[in-house]
């Protein structure tokens, strides 16, 4: 009997000891995800952000005209509008900005999510063009977003 008790005690005293232990190593996965979910949001918005606000060839339209079948070939901001990569449970396919896939554990699941929208201020006439476009890219992870990079540009006219 005292074997018993000394059993269920031993076996509590353990489980006290050892759960802070699980937790923070829990919590440590969980930061290391948000980190890199961030470095990932900021790489593509910097990606953005570094094509002209108008279409070189002319081109009106949110998304990618014919013939821009990849990020490499967008020639400006609002060709990103739509764009989504990554959530695959089995192998990244997360792309950064050197062309190749993001080599990290902790991508598995998560995904970039891009929207462009432009925007008239008030005041503007909505005959013409607007001056600003809005851009959003929202990290999920597993589907469920919990990041997202919001960046207002000014084109003036």
């Amino acid at each position: 009997m005292e074997a018993l008790l000394a059993s269920v005690v031993l076996s509590i005293g353990a489980s006290t000891i050892i759960l802070p232990f699980t937790t923070a190593a829990r919590n440590e996965e969980v930061d290391g995800r948000r980190t890199l979910a961030a470095h990932l949001g900021q790489e593509m918005m910097e990606e953005i952000l570094s094509k002209p606000f108008e279409d070189p060839q002319g081109s009106g339209g949110l998304g990618s005209e014919s013939g821009e079948t990849s990020r490499s070939l967008y020639d400006n901001i609002d060709d990103y509008h739509g764009y989504q990569d990554g959530y695959n449970q089995l192998i990244s396919d997360i792309v950064g900005l050197d062309g190749q896939a993001v080599d990290n554990p902790a991508v598995a699941g998560l995904s970039r999510h891009v929207v462009v929208a432009y925007i008239h201020v008030s005041g503007q006439d909505t005959s013409e063009d607007p001056n600003f476009v809005r851009i959003e890219v929202t990290l999920k992870y597993v589907g469920t977003a919990f990041l997202t990079l919001t960046r207002l540009v000014y084109q003036p006219q």
